[in-house]
Formats: C-alpha cells, sequence, structure tokens
C-alpha cells in the first residue's frame, strides 16, 4: 500500500504532517524526504497525525524516532496525534510512546505547541 504525505505550515515553524496508508519498505524513504525537507534550524515543532496510518513496519518507525531525534537536537518538539489502536499497539510493545507526546487530535497538540512556543518568546524576552 502507498504512503500519502501532505505537509501543512501551520504557523512559527509549527507542521503539521498528514499521513494516510502504510509506512512500510516501500514507502518509508517518502516520508523521510518529507521529514528532511521541514526539519532545520528555524523549525519549532512537528506533529504527525496518524488518524489514517493503517500499518507501521520498524522501518517506519526508524524514520518516526529519527525526526524525534533530530528535532531534539535542535531544542524543537514532537507529538503524533491519533494513532490508531494497532499502531499504538506496536509503539507500546516496542517501549516507544513514553519518549514521544501523543495527542488525541490536532487541536489538543496546536494548544500544547502554542504553550511552548508562549513559554520561549518569554524565556528569550521577545
Amino acid at each position: 500500500m502507498s504512503l500519502n504525505i501532505q505537509v501543512v505550515k501551520k504557523k512559527n515553524y509549527v507542521y503539521a504532517v498528514v499521513l494516510k496508508g502504510s509506512i512500510d519498505v516501500d514507502s518509508y524513504q517518502q516520508l523521510e524526504e518529507e521529514l528532511k525537507e521541514i526539519i532545520n534550524e528555524s523549525t519549532k515543532a512537528v506533529v504527525v497525525d496518524m488518524s489514517a496510518v493503517d500499518y507501521i513496519s520498524s522501518i517506519g518507525i526508524r524514520v518516526i524516532m529519527w525526526a524525534k531525534k533530530e528535532l531534539q537536537k535542535l531544542d524543537a518538539n514532537f507529538a503524533m496525534i491519533d494513532l490508531q489502536p494497532q499502531i499504538k499497539k506496536v509503539f507500546d510493545a516496542m517501549k516507544i510512546l513514553p519518549m514521544i507526546d501523543i495527542f488525541d487530535d490536532m487541536p489538543e497538540a496546536d494548544k500544547y505547541i502554542d504553550q511552548i512556543i508562549k513559554e520561549e518568546i518569554e524565556k528569550q524576552g521577545i
């Protein structure tokens, strides 16, 4: 099965990555390339919408963890929203969920990201 990827620039260098399909050996490179396009020094956060992902392989998990680590190096945030039960089960089994912020939907993730950006601006005195 293929993977459809839609990247939406929200505000303040926050991106929503909406996925539909399977993240597997046939599609992981496509996802990795899209993420490389948006992860840079200006990026504040990436939120991955997993609501329409029906399958993820170990190589797909590797891409997700790579993105998380790259964003962490940049002091940026990474979150996933709306994991399907079978996807959540895979992340649970691999003990990955405690390392990733998971939200039920985009408004909940937006509220969290907005708060983080507000705190960062206040800390910098801007």
